[in-house]
Formats: structure tokens, C-alpha cells, sequence
């Protein structure tokens, strides 16, 4: 079958719309955080209900990224993410006119869903688009170094947008820029081909692994309550037991699995999924950490907080664009990803020095030079691009869901261990801030140290394949 050929000028285009889709997904899971005191006050709802609307984003794009992926495969990269795109858009504006804490709570879901089925499409067009090694490193590079400034950004605009437009520009700002970025979609990417034996999209494992990922997400979340209703919350951990053991049974024989569990076999994926689960693990507790400590330490109102950050998020797009390449050429992505993962480290470090020292500002300035603009810049992108590499190009819909679900349930999980710390150290009088940075420097050290072992078991596997050649 012939293939047009893309001229370098419509790749850029397509990559950039890649891109705007990656970067509102990582925008919109931080920007909320300092806009929440603002919706709380508008609705008049307490902090614990309110954080719903952070959790329930979260849990629909862990619930539906798998899914996502699959479709991408099977239906089409193009026609998932102008469908995902759309529906993001929507949401959007539909949470931007909320009357409602339910409607409102609804369009979040809606968000989540979008992003779920637009990120895994994004993915494997880029996969598609560059099909040069070097080239597809760089793309990828680029595509999850945007997540990593999402991420930033969306921290340090959260408040300046709250404070002078109100919270509902928080979902207003995504329908101008996702908009035109389904136009461009509509123009530049290429039409998916036509398969000559189509596979079945196998909707009924979507949906028993959506309610698989719900279930996880939701035990997660409700860790620190097991003793306000343990009878409740053994039964769902049963039930959740033999969803996944009926589900995996299920994908060993199905003649069109949504899951191919031999991609765990392939060189770099294991590892690049486990850095996405430390990595969220690691940042979006920390980025509700810093949150608090800004406003209820230091005295900062949420513009004062955005306005410090703002530097920050600026400077991780210029480490991005032009240290990032160099880091992927001289040291390659596996060194680039501890180098990374060594920044959130230092950041979590400094952190606690602001904490536990007079210096204050300085200190917790070094830990958002730490971690929003070096670490999340270099990690994100190295972890991607090993999660995915190793993948045949037809499955990369289902890879870059797979890794996508495991970043987010990292989110979760180290949520849920921050929130266990401090009710711990609440009950035991320790220091609230201690204990819950205790928590993330363990995740942080696991994190390099689980890269450090991919690396030299790589030199390993190397040298002995260079024993075995004869001289």
C-alpha cells in the first residue's frame, strides 16, 4: 500500500499538535490545586469534598487509558484523537459553566475519558509519523518533555488564573488551544489506513479493566479509612481480586486480547512503566505538599505562589528544547532518566531543609528548581520513550496506555502514602511535613535505584554477548 510521504514542515505540525495534547493533560492534573480553595469557596464545600474533583479526573484516566490505547490500534490513531480531543474540549467548557458540584464533578470525568483515549492516540501517531530511530527518540523526547512543563506550569498559573479570572478560566483556557489543536489534527494528520483483517476491540475487556482500574484507584484513596468500614473495604478488595484473576484468564486465550502481556518481556518496558508509577508516585504529592506549605507556612496567597513559580515552569521549556537533546545524545536515556530522577531527589532534600532550617525560601526555591524545572524536564520524557521503544510500532497505542495508567496510579498511591503518613503522624504528634516528606524520599531512592539496575544488568547482558563473539 502506498504511503504519502510527510514533509518535515507537516511533521513539526503534527508533533506540535502531539504536543498542545500532552501538555493540557499535565497541565490540568496540576492546575487545579491552587484553584480549589476558590471552587471550595464557591460551592461551600469542605476541602475533603471538594478534592473530588481532582481524585475523579484522576480516576477516569487511569479507568480508560488502557482502553484508549486499544482503540487507537484497532480503530484508528487519527479518528481516537479528534474523538478524544473533542470530547476533552466539551468538558471543558461544560466544567467552565457549572451551576452544580455535580455537573461540575461529571464534565471532570468527562476530562479524564478525553485525555484517556487523546494521549495513547497522540502517542502512536508521533510512533507513526517519525519513523527514524534518532528522530522518533527526539520526538518522543519533546512529546514527554511537555508533560513535564504541563505539569509545572499548570502549579504555577493554578493561582494567577484563580485569583484574577476566577476558577472557571482553569477549563476555559483548554477550549481555544485543544480546539485548534483538532483543526490541525483534522488537516495534518494523515487519515489512519484501512487494515485487511481488522481486529476485534474486545469492549468487554475495556470495560474489566476500567472497573479494574476504578477499583485499584478507589482502594488507593481510601487506604487511611480502612477502620471506618473495614467489612466494606475487604469486600471490594475481594472483589477486586477476582475481577483481575477472571480478567487475566480471560486476555491468555481471547482471540484478540486488549492486553499483550509479552510487551513486559520486551527490553526497557518493565522498567520505563515502573519509573511512570514512581514518578507520579513522587510528584503529585509533592506538588500537594508544596501546595499547603506555600499557603499555610510561608503566608503566600495563591497569585503570590503562582507568581513564584511561574520562573520555574518558564525555564523547564528552555531545559527541554535545548538540554534535554544534548542529555539523550552524551549520556543516553537510561543515564538521562537517573540524572532526572536524581533531581526529584535533591528536591525532596531540599524541601525538608526548608522545612527544618531557618532558610526557608532558598531552600524550598532549590527544590522547585529541583524538581519542577530539572526533574519532571528530564524524567518524564526518559521513562516515556523506555516504556515504549522496545514495542512493535502496532502496539504502541496499547504501550503508551499501559504507561500512562502506571503514572497515574502513581499519583494515587503516593496520594494515599503522604495521606497515611500524616494521619499517622497526627496520631503520634510527629511532624506533619516530616513524615509525609519521609515517605516520598523512600520513593524517590527506589526509583533510581530500580534504573541504576536496569543499567548495569544492560552492561551485563553487553558484555557477555561480546564474550560469546569469537576473535
Amino acid at each position: 500500500m502506498f504511503v504519502p510521504k510527510i514533509s518535515i514542515m507537516e511533521k513539526r505540525i503534527i508533533l506540535t499538535v502531539a504536543c498542545m495534547a500532552i501538555f493540557f493533560e499535565a497541565l490540568d492534573v496540576s492546575v487545579l490545586n491552587m484553584a480549589l480553595p476558590g471552587m471550595e469557596q464557591y460551592f461551600h464545600f469542605s476541602p475533603d469534598a471538594i478534592q473530588w474533583v481532582q481524585t475523579l479526573y484522576v480516576l477516569a484516566f487511569a479507568g480508560f487509558v488502557l482502553l484508549g490505547g486499544r482503540l487507537a490500534d484497532v480503530i484508528g490513531r487519527r479518528k481516537i484523537f479528534i474523538t478524544g480531543a473533542l470530547l476533552f474540549v466539551m468538558a471543558s467548557l461544560g466544567a467552565g459553566f457549572s451551576v452544580s458540584f455535580a455537573w461540575l464533578l461529571g464534565c471532570r470525568a468527562l476530562q479524564g475519558v478525553g485525555v484517556a483515549l487523546a494521549i495513547p492516540a497522540a502517542m502512536a501517531i508521533i510512533s507513526h509519523t517519525f519513523t527514524e530511530p534518532a528522530e522518533k527518540n527526539r520526538a518522543f523526547g519533546i512529546f514527554g518533555a511537555m508533560a513535564g512543563i504541563g505539569f509545572a506550569t499548570g502549579l504555577a498559573i493554578g493561582g494567577l488564573i484563580s485569583a484574577w479570572w476566577g476558577w472557571q478560566w482553569v477549563f476555559f483556557i483548554n477550549v481555544p488551544v485543544i480546539g485548534t489543536a483538532v483543526v490541525l489534527a483534522f488537516r495534518f494528520i494523515p487519515r489512519d489506513e484501512k487494515t485487511e483483517h481488522p481486529q476485534h476491540s474486545n469492549w468487554l475487556s475495556g470495560a474489566l479493566i476500567t472497573l479494574l482500574m476504578m477499583m485499584a484507584a478507589w482502594l488507593i484513596h481510601d487506604l487511611g479509612h480502612i477502620a471506618q468500614h473495614p467489612v466494606f473495604f475487604l469486600a471490594l478488595l475481594v472483589l477486586f481480586i477476582i475481577t483481575a484473576v477472571y480478567f487475566v484468564k480471560r486476555e491468555r486465550v481471547h482471540a484478540s486480547p486488549l492486553v499483550d502481556f509479552s510487551l513486559f518481556r520486551l527490553k526497557g518496558v518493565m522498567t520505563g512503566n515502573i519509573g511512570a508509577l514512581l514518578l507520579g508516585s513522587t510528584f503529585l504529592p509533592y506538588v500537594f505538599l508544596l501546595t499547603l506549605y506555600l499557603q499555610q507556612v510561608l503566608g503566600f496567597s495563591s497569585s503570590q505562589a503562582g507568581l513564584l513559580l511561574f520562573p520555574f515552569s518558564i525555564l523547564s521549556g528552555v531545559i527541554s528544547k535545548y538540554v534535554l537533546p544534548h542529555l539523550f545524545h552524551r549520556l543516553g536515556v537510561v543515564r538521562t532518566g537517573i540524572l532526572g530522577s536524581s533531581f526529584m531527589l535533591a528536591g525532596i532534600v531540599f524541601f525538608i531543609l526548608s522545612y527544618f532550617t531557618t532558610w526557608q525560601l532558598p531552600f524550598i526555591l532549590g527544590a522547585v528548581l529541583c524538581i519542577n524545572s530539572l526533574g519532571m524536564s528530564v524524567t518524564f520524557p526518559a521513562i516515556t520513550i523506555l516504556a515504549i521503544q522496545a514495542v512493535p510500532e502496532t502496539q504502541h497505542g496499547l504501550a503508551s496506555g499501559i504507561n500512562g495508567t502506571c503514572n497515574s496510579m502513581g499519583g494515587g498511591l503516593g496520594l494515599s502514602l503522604v495521606g497515611l503518613m500524616i494521619q499517622l503522624a497526627t496520631v503520634n504528634k510527629w511532624d506533619i511535613y516530616g513524615a509525609g516528606l519521609a515517605a516520598l524520599v523512600i520513593v524517590a531512592v527506589v526509583a533510581i535505584l530500580q534504573l541504576c539496575r536496569f543499567m548495569f544488568r544492560e552492561k551485563v547482558v553487553t558484555a557477555a554477548r561480546y564474550a560469546e563473539v569469537p576473535s
